[in-house]
């Protein structure tokens, strides 16, 4: 991911780094934000009881295998039922909706990315940021609010859900696309969906099926793209 943004920002007329420069800062920017997230996340998760059973065994030596198991098979019939309601959603009602000049730059751009990129800066990054970091940090304030852990879970993942919809909109509005009402909804409305998968498995079983989800995610989408970049 850094390597993409990397080519994306060097030959800009302001900029004045080296490619080897540039690499290194993004890359290491990247590194910053995650770190912060896991650390809010080992943190506040630990208070409102948002923790990943496997990874808290390996923080003490232990190596349950059956908690793994059982997050990593929860995430991949996630993931299928995840991916599969938005392509149908996608393809059959949204995509026939936003402009020519927006669906062919934000596929593009996707594709440009690649699968790896997206597998690994969607699926294992945004879940540390979005659902480790952020999602266990709004609960823990929420939860100053009202005493219901449920409650505290919805209103957050619904909050960080929307901001990780609307986080994906400069980047798209920078390699072309038209801002709408339909372009905009369907940022916020796919992402809130895999938000909202993600954020309760997390929730009921640990990070790593969110993650499961978020790769599966792009991995059943990705070959859907390919034969129909411009139509």
């Amino acid at each position: 991911m850094s390597q993409f943004t990397t080519n994306d920002l060097v030959d800009k007329p302001d900029n004045r780094l080296s490619r080897h420069t540039l690499f290194i800062l993004i890359a290491l920017q990247t590194l910053v934000i995650v770190s912060l997230a896991a650390t809010a996340g080992i943190y506040f998760g630990n208070k409102i009881g948002l923790t990943d059973p496997f990874l808290e065994g390996l923080s003490r030596g232990e190596l349950d295998l059956t908690n793994l198991v059982q997050q990593v098979g929860i995430g991949i019939v996630a993931g299928i039922i995840c991916a599969l309601v938005w392509v149908v959603s996608y393809y059959s009602f949204i995509r026939p909706r936003i402009d020519t000049v927006s669906i062919i730059a934000s596929e593009l751009a996707r594709q440009q990315l690649g699968l790896a990129a997206r597998m690994t800066s969607g699926g294992i990054t945004e879940e540390i940021i979005f659902r480790w970091g952020l999602l266990s940090l709004t609960m823990w304030s929420v939860l100053k609010l009202t005493p219901s852990l449920t409650a505290a879970f919805w209103i957050s993942i619904v909050t960080t859900g929307i901001l990780f919809g609307l986080a994906h909109l400069p980047g798209n509005l920078a390699k072309g696309c038209i801002p709408s009402p339909m372009l905009i909804g369907s940022m916020v409305i796919g992402n809130l969906w895999v938000s909202i998968i993600c954020g309760y498995l997390f929730w009921q079983y640990g990070i790593i099926a969110a993650i499961v989800v978020h790769m599966l995610f792009h991995i059943i989408w990705y070959p859907w793209e390919r034969p129909h970049p411009q139509q």
